[in-house]
């Protein structure tokens, strides 16, 4: 069996002449996250994919008739290690934007973090929902 820094010497020499852990420059990129829109009898649900984000990263925001959507994940290495290979962005913004119109109850937006999966539930308002009009 061969000790680690062995492994990664050969690596690194197989590697010469492209890029090694110490050449490459700090990497930040700007996603768009994939997302499901549901509609539901009483409100709408979008489902986003946010791996790796805390519940602090994250942040939304309602303007007009536009909900924003925009997280920060960083991969910094952990102290006491050195990267030999990075192949993780050091930071990436997931942002998405999704307009509204008036078929939503702005004032009762829920959104929860699980798992990586974000769940926004926004609620249909009143004058979207279907109603039985009378016959006198």
């Amino acid at each position: 069996m061969y000790p680690l820094t062995t492994l990664f010497n050969a690596l690194d020499n197989a590697l010469e002449g492209s890029m090694t852990a110490n050449t490459w420059p700090a990497m930040g990129a700007e996603r768009q996250p994939r997302a499901d829109v549901l509609e539901g009898e009483k409100d709408f649900r979008i489902v986003m994919e946010m791996p790796g984000v805390r519940n602090s990263d994250l942040e939304l925001s309602l303007e007009d008739d536009t909900l924003n959507v925009k997280a920060e994940r960083i991969a910094a290495v952990p102290e006491d290690y050195k990267a030999r290979r990075r192949e993780l962005l050091d930071k990436v913004v997931l942002r998405r934007s999704f307009s509204l119109g008036n078929a939503v109850d702005a004032d009762r937006i829920q959104a929860n973090l699980q798992d990586g999966v974000l769940t926004i539930t926004l609620p249909k308002s009143q004058k979207s929902l279907p109603r039985r009009i009378e016959v006198k």
